[in-house]
């Protein structure tokens, strides 16, 4: 390990903006929905009303389970937070310990580095373990500070500081879980799907625990973040728990390292045929490239979508149980109330669904430029291929795949909902939900070709805009933000979809936005250099 501090230190010089503006964006907006929340939830019946809608089946898929008697605003935030921020923190995680690894020996700065140097060959690994390791430590502390300075009521030292850590040690464990995928295969786009894979499967064991068998949540490390009961049993053990798997899969990835050749994984690549019909042109070696990537999408939003549907018998349930609602309104009401609910929470996941598509259509067309970078284009523009024609095919592939991504989600849903409904919800409900979100895949496709072509070094921008769009939706009304401030993100305007029906009038300045971003992508990128 020896000059692994160097290492360090170079990490942080090469990274330490995208980690400030990560930690910024993270930790800043959890403190000020912390700081917000009083004022939403701030009186006993607001808490009442939230116990009564956190208990359904649905909730608890999304948020999980929590306790609903004697309630707080503090409570009520850890249990509507906690998933979410510990998905984002993840994330976080993964996009440093990728970047760090893989991606530095797919530059070749591993082999030279090792090769040319008195470095230890364990040094690169270990530095980019204590880089997550200060990241998340970072995280921990402005965060801690701020939930003690935002004085939610109900909130005290000790669980405003477990909630803190709970999500940096989250983060940690699953970004040096990422080390040991990093060694298994041989290229970053490889190791972002295992990655990937790894957190939508630990997401859907502890969805589907939690509306089953909530003690069989522990399966799931990432169900791990719930047990902690933040603000009420105040359990250290789950952030013990995730720092010993962290830890150990650490020591794999050392393991694994010694075992291998830089530049090489554990899984051995198997070569291609020379005659392929896949090599005649972009687009056909781009679908052979991208085929197991679209299956794997395919499938987990299928398995994703399915699950959300199969809880949508208990989103009625409250209405269904009450009393006075079943006096007042009789039954053809109550089946009116329960189909209104059901909708809401068709839009949610519209929303949910939405920005999963369009990242994996995103991963698509972002690998124009890294395989721009990386020198592979080099071979395929040696031909008589225009420039138009080769990000056309990447546009094309990746808002393709985005779209029938966004349709296999929702028809999951539909078809595992309606399975278990007394009353089927009608397609034209999914159908125009679909519609509706549409325009906005198309936004982001645009403004992704865009950022290639006119700013290839600040692609990566693209997550922060999505990113933002999704924060502001989501939490925009717990944050109490402007209506301004809401009107930023494209989801605002459909939000009242499939209530009610679509409004042509943003559909199209959204589409004429869209294509104005392609066109603008598309003659930049005919007029620049290759980075390589």
């Amino acid at each position: 390990m020896a000059q692994t501090l160097t290492l360090l230190n170079a990490n942080l010089k090469r990274d330490g903006l995208k980690i400030m503006i990560w930690l910024l964006v993270l930790a800043g907006l959890f403190v000020a929905v912390a700081a917000k929340f009083e004022g939403i939830y701030g009186t006993p019946a607001q808490l009442a009303a939230i116990a009564q809608t956190l208990k359904s089946q649905a909730m608890v898929a999304l948020f999980g389970p929590m306790i609903t008697t004697k309630l707080t605003p503090a409570i009520v935030f850890a249990a509507e937070m906690m998933v979410f921020w510990g998905g984002f923190m993840v994330l976080f995680n993964f996009s440093l310990s990728v970047n760090a690894t893989r991606g530095q020996e797919e530059s070749g700065l591993t082999e030279m580095i090792l090769g040319g140097h008195p470095v230890g060959r364990l040094a690169p690994i270990s530095a980019a373990a204590l880089e997550l390791v200060i990241a998340d430590i970072g995280f921990s502390l402005i965060t801690g500070i701020g939930l003690g300075l935002a004085k939610m009521p109900g909130s005290h030292v000790r669980g405003d500081w477990l909630f803190a850590i709970t999500l940096g040690s989250v983060g940690l464990s699953f970004g040096l879980i990422s080390l040991i995928f990093s060694q298994l295969v041989a290229d970053s786009h490889n190791v972002t799907l295992y990655n990937s894979a790894f957190l939508g499967i630990t997401y859907l064991i502890r969805m589907m625990t939690d509306v089953t068998h909530p003690k069989l949540t522990w399966l799931s490390p990432f169900g791990w973040i719930e047990k902690a009961g933040i603000y009420t049993q105040n359990d250290w053990l789950p952030v013990g728990s995730l720092l010993i798997l962290g830890l150990a899969g650490f020591i794999l990835a050392l393991v694994l390292n010694r075992s291998r050749d830089i530049g090489a994984g554990m899984i051995q690549v198997r070569g291609g045929k020379q005659t392929s019909h896949f090599l005649r042109g972009p687009g056909t070696l781009l679908i052979w490239n991208q085929k197991a990537v679209s299956l794997f999408w395919l499938i987990g939003m299928a398995v994703l979508g399915g699950s959300y549907g199969s809880v949508f018998n208990s989103i009625g349930q409250i209405v269904n149980q009450s009393p006075v609602v079943q006096q007042v309104l009789g039954q053809s009401g109550r089946h009116q109330l329960q189909q209104s609910q059901l909708l809401s929470f068709v839009s949610i996941l519209g929303v949910i669904f939405s920005v999963l598509a369009i990242v994996g259509g995103l991963m698509v067309i972002n690998r124009l430029y890294t395989e721009e970078r990386r020198g592979y284009l080099q071979l395929v523009e040696a031909k008589p291929q225009s420039r138009t024609h080769l990000m056309m095919v990447y546009l094309i592939y990746g808002f393709s795949l985005s779209v029938v991504i966004l349709f296999v989600a929702l028809m999951s849903a539909m078809l595992a909902g309606n399975a278990v409904l007394e009353r089927s919800l009608a397609f034209r409900y999914f159908w125009r939900t679909f519609v509706a979100m549409l325009p906005i895949l198309a936004l982001f496709t645009g403004l992704s070709t865009a950022l290639i072509g006119l700013w290839p070094k600040g692609h990566s921008a693209i997550w922060l805009l999505l990113g933002g769009s999704f924060i502001i939706s989501y939490f925009g009304r717990l944050m109490d933000l402007p209506v301004w401030a809401m009107k930023l993100s494209p989801f605002y305007w459909f939000r009242k979809v499939p209530l009610a029906s679509i409004n042509a009038t943003p559909v199209g300045w959204l589409l004429g936005l869209s294509l104005l971003l392609i066109i603008l992508g598309i003659i930049s990128y005919r007029q620049r250099d290759l980075e390589n």
